[in-house]
């Protein structure tokens, strides 16, 4: 019976992390570098990813990808668009945000997709059948 209530306590512990949504956190120059997978709270409900582009004084253009978690894709815009503002450098005449988009699931707002083949596919199918199986054959 202790069992029972150590399960269920444990259950209740994590609640708010189970029902959380999950996004990618990051701000980097290429989006593949230095990004966290992190538990949004305080009811966020969409995960985001934009690009702010600076325009350099000297012609050039850089871009800083971004990507975290928000309330609404309103709130999202809002940030990121603080964030452009906020930026204050002798050597950046302008920033705009670019590519916003918003989703609402987890790690939806991903650094990288991965390829799709059928065969990763089928493999994927198979490998989740083998429990299955192994279950029916015992």
């Amino acid at each position: 019976m202790r069992g029972l209530y150590l399960v269920l306590l444990t259950v209740l512990l994590c609640y708010d992390h189970a029902l959380s949504l999950r996004c990618y956190f990051y701000a980097s120059y290429r989006t593949t570098d230095h990004y966290q997978i992190r538990h949004c709270g305080g009811g966020s409900n969409v995960c985001y990813k934009g690009d702010l582009v600076m325009n350099l004084t000297n012609g050039e253009q850089t871009k800083l990808h971004h990507g975290a978690c928000a309330r609404s894709c309103k709130e999202a815009s809002e940030t990121m668009q603080l964030a452009a503002n906020l930026v204050q450098n002798p050597l950046i005449s302008t920033i705009e945000v670019q590519g916003l988009s918003c989703c609402e699931r987890d790690l939806c707002n991903g650094v990288t997709r991965a390829g799709r083949s059928l065969w990763a596919i089928a493999g994927g199918f198979l490998l989740s059948l083998g429990p299955t199986l192994l279950w029916a054959l015992l």
